[in-house]
């Protein structure tokens, strides 16, 4: 519970911080590198903030608080230019090495288990359980994205997502548009 409300407080600050700089004039707005596309999941809404041309961070709510909790980060990172998570290269070296420095935990300096499932589309996203939230990773043509989601326990608290969660989630990723142009010199 203390991670998926760190994540959240993150996200919270991250969004007011933006917002606090968007008010502070023209001179501040961001240009996004890139453009996002998303087909929500029913009920939900969704706030992007953009901390940096190549960073947004989307948080998906719903009104009704027994719904999951989701948050999404994507960041276009150079380093990452010409890897894609795909099923037909996943078995590569390169590829796995890539999978296991995201599934590092700094905290207690191992590896997270994790599994797979491929969106509709064929990318891979890695899956991996905490003890009350479910983190999503994969990284497509350069953009990394993690998802963090969250279902609602009986006695209000947060666990890890269920399959009918997993599968609303696998979609809402299938369906998601992330450009693959970047805009030069945004700023």
């Amino acid at each position: 519970m203390k991670k998926l409300l760190s994540l959240i407080l993150i996200f919270a600050m991250t969004f007011c911080a933006c917002v606090s700089f968007a008010e502070e004039g023209p001179d501040t707005k961001v240009t996004p590198a890139f453009s996002l596309s998303m087909t929500l999941p029913e009920g939900y809404t969704a706030t992007e903030t953009w901390p940096d041309p190549y960073v947004v961070n989307v948080m998906l709510e719903n009104e009704d608080p027994s719904k999951p909790l989701i948050g999404v980060q994507i960041s276009y990172e150079d380093i990452y230019s010409d890897v894609t998570f795909s099923r037909d290269v996943w078995e590569n070296e390169e590829i796995q090495n890539h999978a296991a420095s995201l599934a590092y935990d700094v905290e207690t300096e191992q590896y997270d288990e994790y599994f797979t499932r491929d969106t509709g589309l064929g990318t891979v996203i890695m899956i991996i359980h905490e003890a009350d939230y479910t983190r999503m990773l994969t990284i497509w043509h350069g953009y990394m994205v993690t998802l963090f989601a969250a279902d609602k326990a009986e006695n209000g608290g947060a666990v890890p997502v269920s399959d009918e969660t997993l599968e609303v989630i696998m979609k809402f990723l299938t369906d998601m548009d992330i450009s693959k142009v970047i805009v030069e010199n945004a700023v």
